[in-house]
């Protein structure tokens, strides 16, 4: 948002906890991932079909925007750059769910095999989960930053 007295950009700093926060609403999930789609542009009939009211839809479209995941572009709604990164993650997230039960049982097998077993979880992991980049973050240590 830019001052336009000063021509400043007057930024406000987005944290993980406001995306979550903004998306923590079934229908504000809903409504992110159907802009992300590129299927949000008829206002009347998603409000129809999600079962809220204007006033609902607005307030929702209001947060997600306000966690920069969603702007106004050419009339319509679109995501953004910041948007585009928090679908893949969100659908990662959805995909590891899909192999729930299958996740579990690498975890069960994890806990009682030993350390030199790596090649065992790595065959079990090609096995049980389809997804390579589920696949990858199971088979590979998460690497941690510094803050």
């Amino acid at each position: 948002m830019a001052n336009l007295k000063t021509g400043q950009a007057n930024w406000k700093m987005i944290g993980i906890v406001d995306i979550l926060g903004a998306l923590s609403d079934d229908k504000a999930f809903i409504l992110y991932n159907t802009i992300a789609l590129g299927e949000g542009n008829n206002f009347k009939a998603l409000i129809e079909k999600m079962g809220i009211t204007p006033h609902q839809y607005y307030s929702r479209l209001l947060r997600i925007s306000k966690a920069g995941l969603v702007k106004r572009e050419n009339g319509r709604y679109v995501t953004t750059a910041l948007g585009r990164v928090v679908y893949d993650a969100v659908s990662t997230v959805g995909k590891a769910l899909e192999h729930y039960w299958a996740i579990k049982a690498i975890e069960s097998f994890q806990s009682i095999a030993n350390s030199n077993s790596t090649e065992h979880l790595s065959k079990l992991i090609d096995i049980l989960i389809e997804d390579n980049k589920i696949k990858k973050l199971l088979i590979e240590p998460p690497i941690i930053s510094t803050p």
